[in-house]
């Protein structure tokens, strides 16, 4: 029930501008930088494994901490945690900006990785906070409304800022938002009250926020440096810590991810279907700039306006399939996005430098229509395979999900890349178009196989019957 539903009209308003700006940043910030990457590249002179952490590190880090800030917002804090990630993404992408080293920018992309997961975790919950009970839904669809219309223009406004000014202003651009809508927000929300100190487990999150660091380093590195002492440790101290972890949270009463979920083999089916949506569609938004660029001679312009393709793909069917899944259930939707997924990574994995560009552009409009087709129904599935006395603890699982699902994503694509190409330390920009083909291929046709994976998966589980 809503805490305070006596704002009056202006109150509401103010109330659901801090929702939509929220979800809007989040939205635009998890698409504007992928189509700048070769800039950024070129400009810093780094290799795939290299820039691939200007997206991983980002993910990891709102991944990590989206369920200790969900739960400060949910103990009463939320008025500071939505006010102070306003702030912190807003400074910490000015700082993105004026980044000289690739060094510096990957330690910027974590603290915006912070503020990014206090919008997260506290956004969607202001609706359900401080909105009336007869306008909670229409201040959820005004969080999805901002959070699809950031990722919509997201690569067009990457490439064209990219393009016509510099790669740094794909962060500047965030300043001015974030600080209006700090102000809105400062406005619009009551003061916090009541603060509930209660248990959360804090040494549980550290652990698995660390091995998972390792765990991505790993899986990323590996494929193109090899065995190297540097990946050997970060392989040892994934299993040391995630180890710990395991052995940690079974002593636990307050869990950071409830263990006893995966107990259940439809909760872990599904669970493997949305991480591998998620996981493919992030590493083709991670690869497809760089082949639009290296193969195809696109400036950032013209890649920004093919990765909108996807993104307007998304919009529109994402609109009209929530209301049919409803009344169909979740299921087929799952299973044609799956499919959809096979059908694109194979169009990816056939691609050359030649390809028409016709090609190009029905693959790029069926990867959108997957999160368009599939993206709503393959989370409402997860929760609804959550026992209902864990309904909050499934939530909390979706949103790590969505978050370690693009890190994920990101970190094994650029290691099949580097597999593939065997390019590990050359900077993409030199690399001969012929090398680039290899690696690029063999990302896409490992994707198709974790794809078909994924879908049958999807199909294994069938649908949840009402008792």
């Amino acid at each position: 029930m809503a805490e305070d539903a006596n704002f009056g009209y202006k109150g509401h308003m103010l109330l659901l501008a801090t929702i939509a700006l929220g979800m809007f940043l989040d939205g635009l910030d998890g698409t504007i930088v992928n189509v700048a990457l070769p800039d950024i590249s070129e400009s810093f002179g780094i290799d795939s494994s290299v820039s691939s952490w200007i997206v991983t590190i980002y993910f990891l880090v709102l991944a990590g901490l989206v369920l200790i800030f969900g739960k400060l917002c949910d103990s009463g804090a939320i008025k500071k945690i939505v006010i102070a990630g306003f702030v912190v993404f807003s400074l910490a992408s000015l700082a993105c900006g004026l980044s000289d080293s690739i060094t510096l920018l990957l330690a910027f992309r974590a603290v915006q990785g912070v503020g990014a997961s206090m919008l997260a975790a506290s956004s969607i919950m202001l609706s359900v906070k401080f909105l009336p009970s007869n306008m909670t839904s229409f201040g959820l669809g005004v969080g999805l409304l901002g959070s699809s219309v950031g990722a919509a223009i997201g690569p067009a406004l990457g490439g064209v800022l990219a393009e016509t000014i510099s790669w740094h202003w794909i962060f500047f651009i965030n300043v001015p938002i974030g600080l209006v809508a700090a102000f809105i927000a400062l406005k619009a929300l009551p003061r916090d009250s009541g603060f509930d100190r209660s248990a959360f487990d804090y040494k549980g999150s550290v652990l698995l926020f660390l091995s998972l660091i390792f765990g991505l380093y790993a899986l990323e590195s590996m494929p193109s440096h090899g065995v190297t002492t540097m990946t050997v440790a970060s392989l040892a101290l994934f299993a040391v810590l995630f180890s710990a972890f395991l052995l940690y949270e079974r002593r636990q009463t307050v869990q950071v991810l409830r263990l006893r979920l995966f107990r259940s083999g439809r909760f872990v089916a599904v669970s493997v279907s949305f991480l591998i949506l998620n996981a493919c569609y992030m590493g083709c938004l991670y690869l497809l700039p760089y082949f639009m660029r290296v193969e195809l001679g696109f400036d950032t312009i013209m890649c920004g306006i093919m990765l909108l393709i996807a993104a307007v793909m998304t919009l529109i069917f994402c609109l009209k399939v929530g209301r049919m899944a409803d009344l169909r259930g979740n299921r087929p939707f799952v299973i044609a996005g799956c499919f959809l997924m096979v059908v694109a990574m194979t169009i990816f994995a056939m691609m050359s430098a030649d390809v028409p560009l016709w090609v190009l552009v029905v693959g790029v409009a069926v990867l959108g229509t997957v999160w368009g087709v599939a993206g709503g129904p393959v989370g409402s599935r997860l929760i609804e395979n959550v026992p209902s006395d864990e309904r909050g603890s499934g939530s909390s699982v979706l949103s790590f999900f969505i978050y370690f699902g693009s890190a994920l994503g990101t970190a094994l694509f650029s290691g099949l890349f580097g597999f593939g190409s065997a390019s590990a330390g050359q900077p993409i920009a030199d690399l001969d178009p012929a090398v680039f083909m290899d690696g690029f291929a063999f990302a896409m046709a490992f994707g198709v196989a974790l794809a078909v994976i994924g879908l049958i998966t999807a199909v294994a589980v069938n649908e949840r019957r009402s008792a």
